[in-house]
């Protein structure tokens, strides 16, 4: 639906781009105000949005050098008014710096490491546009700004086979591909110029704010999501996670409930070993021949430009309302780009699914959501296959009634005419 929106547009790009920009840009000029409370907004948000790890070490600062402060008002016998503005002065300043590199910290972060939420790459991405009005651009400057989003194949799946915890670990390990600078498709990026924010958006879904030196261009998003999942595929550490070999994962990922466990530990071993290479046998898939659990993410991305597309096709108005602000236009255009990006990753992944389902069976069961939702496709396709052995059985019966038809007609002949050429009655 969403493409279909932009294909309406996509022949006058040019010109809805010069026309967008100069309405942000006469909007930008006006929003002086706005301008200075987002300069300020992070000595407002910090306590209330930053992760527990950042809020700590911000406390923890804070706290030092206040002390530092108030032990040299005493030596030095400053006034009280002297002693509050300067911590209030510290206390910004350190805000300020935790800003820089640590807001909106992800649970998923580790000390070496650490990863966005996906508040902060949302709040640089309209930031970055409010400085990009301030350069006075051309309209193809704003094809610099892109967004990737990856949600994780089968995660549901993982962790009902191990546990939370685990699968916590597995994430914070996939995380690091996308954090490392020094990763073959991070390293590639930054190599182009272009500036990468990555976040942790929810329980398996990963997104990248990209802001390059020049345009963009939609192969270079597709090349960074297939080089990234790539990347994830190959990665000897994240396949290390779940050993399909392990008989506790055959029984937690086979028999959920405890009542199949129960039944499953009073068969006799020889009864158990069978059962449990049945299992194996349903996690043998045609992708991973050697048997291993191989990593892998659906991905999707988006330029601003087609989020512009996008928010005008969305929009009556053509984003020239009279109530409309630098920031409430600038807030349609941003959402629409990661609109777009979601619904593209979502696509791609129910596309890889209906191929699995065809090219590879254990793997598209091993995909959904639960072991609930396995049997509801199990019992699916055994009824398609009734339907299709029933529909063949129907066409051969026809077939043979045809042929018995036939034989019937062979059998009677074709009747004489007699001696005067009349037929028998």
């Amino acid at each position: 639906m969403l493409e279909s929106a932009l294909e309406k547009l996509s022949a006058r790009q040019p010109e809805i781009l010069d026309s967008v920009l100069q309405r942000m840009t006469v909007l930008h000029v006006r929003s002086a105000t706005e301008r200075d409370d987002e300069e300020r907004i992070m000595e407002g948000m910090s306590g209330q949005i930053m992760g527990e790890t950042t809020q700590r070490a911000h406390l923890a600062l804070a706290d030092q050098e206040t002390r530092a402060l108030v032990e040299r008002a005493q030596q030095e016998r400053w006034s009280e008014q002297r002693l509050t503005q300067s911590i209030a002065a510290t206390r910004q300043r350190i805000a300020a710096n935790m800003f820089k590199e640590h807001w909106f910290e992800s649970t998923l972060s580790t000390s070496d490491f650490p990863i966005h939420a996906a508040t902060y790459g949302t709040w640089m991405f309209r930031y970055d546009l409010r400085r990009l009005m301030a350069e006075n651009p051309s309209p193809e400057r704003l094809g610099d700004f892109g967004w990737l989003r990856f949600d994780v194949d089968g995660l549901r799946s993982f962790k009902d086979c191990t546990s939370h915890t685990h699968t916590t670990l597995f994430l914070r390990q996939m995380a690091r591909i996308f954090v490392d600078p020094h990763g073959p498709t991070r390293r590639r990026l930054e190599e182009q110029g272009i500036h990468v924010i990555p976040m942790a958006t929810g329980g398996d879904e990963f997104e990248l704010f990209l802001r390059g030196s020049t345009p963009l261009t939609p192969q270079l998003i597709e090349d960074t999501i297939a080089s990234f999942q790539a990347e994830i595929s190959s990665s000897e550490k994240l396949s290390s996670f779940l050993d399909f070999d392990d008989e506790d994962v055959l029984i937690t990922y086979g028999m959920p409930s405890s009542d199949q466990r129960k039944a499953f530990f009073a068969l006799h071993p020889d009864q158990r070993s069978d059962q449990l290479r049945a299992i194996r046998a349903t996690l043998q898939f045609n992708s991973s021949p050697n048997g291993k659990f191989i990593t892998s993410v659906a991905g999707g991305g988006a330029l601003l430009t087609e989020g512009i597309l996008l928010a005008v096709e969305r929009d009556e108005h053509d984003l020239q309302g009279s109530d409309e602000t630098f920031t409430t236009l600038r807030e349609q255009i941003v959402q629409s780009t990661i609109d777009l990006a979601r619904d593209r990753q979502g696509r791609n992944k129910e596309e890889s699914l209906r191929i699995l389902e065809d090219s590879d069976l254990n793997l598209y069961r091993f995909r959904l959501r639960n072991h609930q939702n396995r049997q509801l496709h199990d019992e699916k396709r055994q009824a398609e296959e009734r339907a299709e052995q029933a529909e063949e059985r129907a066409e051969r019966l026809e077939r043979e009634l045809a042929a018995s038809r036939g034989g019937v007609v062979r059998l009677l002949g074709t009747p004489r005419a007699g001696q005067d050429g009349s037929f028998p009655q």
